[in-house]
């Protein structure tokens, strides 16, 4: 049987456009076998298409995210890649259905590393979309990833510090305790509980634990139990498939605990979660396995589980209102977060880390905290913690009209709340000097082994001045 010509001339039509010198195109079915290549992909990935089609797109070096498109069927418009032959790329990867179900995934590259963006493009197709200025646009895109490579390590590094227990301030004996038993669970499969007030900083601590330990290269997913209405948590965590409920993505969708797979969840204000869910959740610590709503088997999970409240999770299993099974799986470690009040020498710390921090936020040069409002704050017992202190620093800072916080800076509340007296106040504020001069002595001797002149050379003063110092911290006799 013949095919009509204006059905050829419209096939041909459709496999130029396929074909594209401009972009390389790739098509994946469900089991990421790929059924279709175009010559451009083929070039960018220099492999003959006949060793591309056919074979799984694991199996070769083509793009290993396609994978995550097969999972979660989400559509990615835009995004950087980098081909096993380090051509940098801009592509979008987009699930394909057909008559509702899925297909496969369809992804479009754009190469535009400046050799490819010139044997493409060219000074004719520059004129032909004159404004747009496409090859200067590549270029440049190209050249800003080339510098965000070259800040790789330095960004790591703040990472480290922005993730790790560098960001955990503190060096009052609690606190060391603390950073000590931390890094010591980091690597364990064990649950973790957090307790403490709110506002304590539980999440830099389960932020840390994740970070430090064996998991750190795989996800850290939070779940805040108490944001999340009831009918819709089951979903939430454990995901759901097609048709599960009234306006159910076509395609369902991961739950947090697959998303987490391999790696940590953390359940934030895992005291409000509802009786009927905190079963469910027992039993997917129990049999590592999940199920999506709608969902027609069980599947499989490695998750460690954080989690953390305020409550006081004890007194509500004997109220009835937490299980008591459920307690004990969950609190098979327990770090406990001071309240500040209980850590008064770690406040000038605090203070200077978000007077710093805050200084970027509201593009200001404030240098600190003069003696007299750092007597205020250290006399205040900080019933909101960390969170409390944030807010009255930047409150402050955004009346402060010179380089320094002062009295007058501070909020009302803070100037008019009962001191002890003047003298309780300042010896307060000397106790909390005296402390960190201690720690940091320390701290210096034990990097310097006991030496004593390299501990002086280290900390920029004479022996005389370490003798005069150690004996008033009585670090020798």
């Amino acid at each position: 049987m013949s095919v009509p010509a204006g059905d050829i001339e419209e096939l041909g039509f459709y496999q130029q456009l396929l074909n594209s010198p401009y972009e390389g195109i790739v098509f994946v079915d469900p089991q990421g076998v790929i059924k279709y290549v175009n010559d451009s992909f083929a070039q960018y990935n220099r492999l003959p298409k006949e060793q591309i089609i056919g074979k799984k797109h694991g199996e070769i070096p083509v793009d290993e995210n396609l994978d995550r498109i097969i999972q979660t069927q989400e559509y990615e418009p835009l995004a950087f890649y980098t081909t096993s032959q380090h051509r940098k790329m801009i592509v979008s990867r987009r699930p394909v259905y057909i008559d509702g179900e899925f297909a496969g995934v369809f992804a479009r590259y754009l190469s535009i590393d400046p050799i490819d963006v010139d044997k493409n493009f060219g000074q004719d197709y520059i004129d032909l979309i004159t404004g747009l200025q496409t090859k200067s646009i590549m270029y440049n895109v190209n050249q800003t990833i080339i510098e965000l490579n070259s800040y790789k390590e330095e960004f790591h590094q703040a990472n480290t510090t922005r993730l790790g227990i560098d960001n955990i301030i503190g060096s009052s004996p609690v606190m060391k305790e603390l950073k000590k038993r931390l890094l010591l669970v980091s690597n364990s499969p064990s649950s973790v509980l957090l307790t403490g007030e709110s506002g304590t900083g539980k999440e830099l601590f389960a932020n840390a634990i994740h970070f430090h330990g064996n998991r750190s290269d795989s996800p850290f997913v939070k779940v805040n139990c108490a944001a999340i209405p009831e009918p819709l948590l089951e979903a939430e965590l454990f995901g759901y498939d097609e048709g599960a409920f009234t306006g159910a993505l076509k395609s369902g969708k991961m739950g947090k605990f697959e998303l987490a797979n391999t790696g940590t969840i953390f359940l934030d204000e895992i005291g409000d979660m509802p009786l009927a869910m905190q079963s469910k959740l027992l039993r997917v610590l129990q049999e590592k396995e999940i199920e999506r709503l709608g969902g027609k088997g069980s599947i499989p999970i490695d998750v460690r589980v954080i989690s953390a409240t305020n409550q006081d999770l004890y007194a509500m299993v004997r109220e009835g209102i937490f299980r008591e099974d459920l307690y004990y799986r969950l609190n098979v470690v327990n770090l406990n977060i001071p309240p500040l009040r209980d850590r008064m020498s770690d406040l000038p710390k605090l203070v200077d880390y978000y007077v710093s921090t805050l200084n970027r936020k509201l593009t200001q040069n404030i240098g600190g905290v003069a003696p007299p409002a750092m007597e205020l704050l250290l006399a205040y017992d900080w019933p909101g913690n960390i969170r409390e202190i944030i807010n009255v620093l930047e409150g402050a800072m955004n009346f402060c009209q010179s380089s320094i916080i002062d009295i007058e800076d501070l909020p009302f509340f803070l100037r008019s709340y009962p001191p002890s007296s003047k003298v309780e106040k300042s010896s307060l504020l000397q106790a909390s000097m005296d402390d960190a001069e201690k720690n940091q002595l320390i701290a210096a001797l034990t990097e310097c082994n006991g030496n004593r002149t390299n501990t002086a050379d280290k900390l920029g003063i004479s022996r005389t001045t370490l003798y005069r110092l150690m004996k008033k911290h009585k670090l020798i006799k």
